[in-house]
């Protein structure tokens, strides 16, 4: 498979439309349609289910479109390293969740800029990727909620954040002051987020005797901390979500703590033992907690 049948691939399960695809290439609605009808005779399997009227992918398209987008995000990550690496503009990546990336990293470079954090550029991904791409040496460094455990890596704690239970005020009043572990099962479903936050939330309810699957929404399963505060606004639910997060919603009083429940959360910058990570230190006011 081409680069090229990759990326006619991608557009066409993004959009569920040959034309759609074509139109975003600069092609035509016959070439995308010969350069999938290629690829699967060379894979001999199906990509796509064409019996409606938009195209679905089939169980191996949708392997196919996991793996592709992957493929593809490496090769972008690996140009951007190898670009850094140009004569006179010196250049660190790294890579971090998305907690990370959206609620801490982008300050941490704003203060230092100027001093440490030259030439420090950010690249998102989850737990695994992260850790992949410190491992194959795409990122310099990378910044996580779960601590590496492999041993080529050495890491150090850089953020305390924390889990804490909130809801729209209204939602608040009909939840007991004193609300505790062994309550949560009476306000369920709870929503909170199904992501890289997800091992430590679950780790946390299990150390208490609590269920996740009772208390989680059956539906509703968001995969970022904006999406669960954007639904906890809505005033139905109430949820877990990391403070650092919700300060702005908390302050404004637009969502309120609830309760004294409270699950700690750590980041960690990391890197291979064979790199200096003391470098990126200064991303974090010189020192870490």
């Amino acid at each position: 498979m081409t680069f090229e049948q990759m990326r006619i691939f991608l557009e066409a399960a993004h959009f569920g439309s040959f034309t759609h695809a074509a139109e975003r290439l600069g092609l035509t609605q016959s070439a995308v349609s010969v350069s999938i009808k290629k690829l699967e005779e060379k894979l001999d399997v199906p990509l796509f289910d064409r019996s409606g009227r938009r195209l679905l992918l089939t169980e191996a398209g949708q392997v196919l479109l996991n793996e592709a987008e992957r493929i593809l995000r490496d090769v972008e990550l690996t140009m951007r390293r190898v670009e850094g690496r140009r004569p006179l503009s010196p250049s660190a990546l790294v890579a971090c969740t998305a907690n990370a990336y959206d609620f801490w990293m982008p300050q941490m470079l704003a203060r230092e800029n100027g001093s440490g954090a030259h030439g420090v550029d950010l690249i998102r991904g989850g737990v695994n990727e992260v850790a992949a791409y410190v491992m194959r040496g795409t990122a310099d460094a990378g910044v996580t909620s779960a601590m590496p455990s492999h041993p080529q890596f050495q890491q150090v704690a850089v953020f305390a954040d924390r889990l804490v239970l909130c809801g729209h005020p209204e939602r608040a009043r009909e939840v007991p002051d004193d609300l505790g572990w062994k309550a949560l099962a009476e306000q369920a479903p709870l929503l909170w987020e199904h992501g890289e936050l997800t091992p430590t939330l679950v780790a946390a309810l299990a150390s208490h005797r609590v269920e996740a699957d009772r208390v989680a929404h059956p539906v509703l399963r968001l995969s970022s901390s904006t999406a669960v505060i954007s639904a906890l606004l809505g005033g139905r639910y109430i949820g877990f979500v990391s403070d650092r997060a919700a300060q702005p919603w908390l302050s404004s009083g637009r969502l309120v703590r609830i309760g004294a429940l409270e699950i700690p959360v750590r980041y960690w910058l990391f890197g291979l033992r064979e790199h200096n990570i003391d470098r990126f230190v200064s991303l974090f006011g010189g020192r870490v907690e």
